[in-house]
């Protein structure tokens, strides 16, 4: 992930959708659940309104580019939380990729593995 001076995040109108690329894809994907692809993350127009929403309301400086260099920035000067967000939003992330190569790997094994490996994990949450 690519690391950035920035403290926004940038949606950028592509066609029918708005992207963001690097550590903003990952924001996206903590908070609204959205597919990160090579670094990249993406909504349709309709959903703009929400986004702006939950940016709004998390206090999460964001910059709207549409086309034609028109752009709208939103600022929270110093009760800005983007630093945060990207910061947690990078650790569920990775979390989440862990959790699907264990998933991929579990499917693979023999049902006696599998019910040792419950066991296992029945144990240690209920520690």
């Amino acid at each position: 992930m690519k690391s950035s001076s920035k403290n926004y995040i940038n949606l950028r109108k592509v066609g029918g959708f708005y992207q963001c690329f690097d550590e903003d894809a990952y924001l996206l994907f903590y908070l609204f659940g959205y597919k990160v692809n090579n670094d990249r993350a993406g909504f349709p127009i309709s959903s703009l309104n929400k986004i702006i929403n939950t940016l709004d309301d998390k206090r999460i400086n964001y910059m709207i580019c549409n086309n034609n260099d028109d752009k709208s920035i939103k600022e929270f000067k110093r009760k800005n939380t983007y630093y945060h967000y990207v910061e947690v939003s990078k650790e569920a992330y990775n979390l989440e990729i862990k959790k699907i190569s264990i998933e991929k790997k579990i499917k693979t094994m023999s049902f006696s593995k599998i019910e040792k490996l419950y066991t296992m994990i029945e144990e240690y949450v209920n520690e």
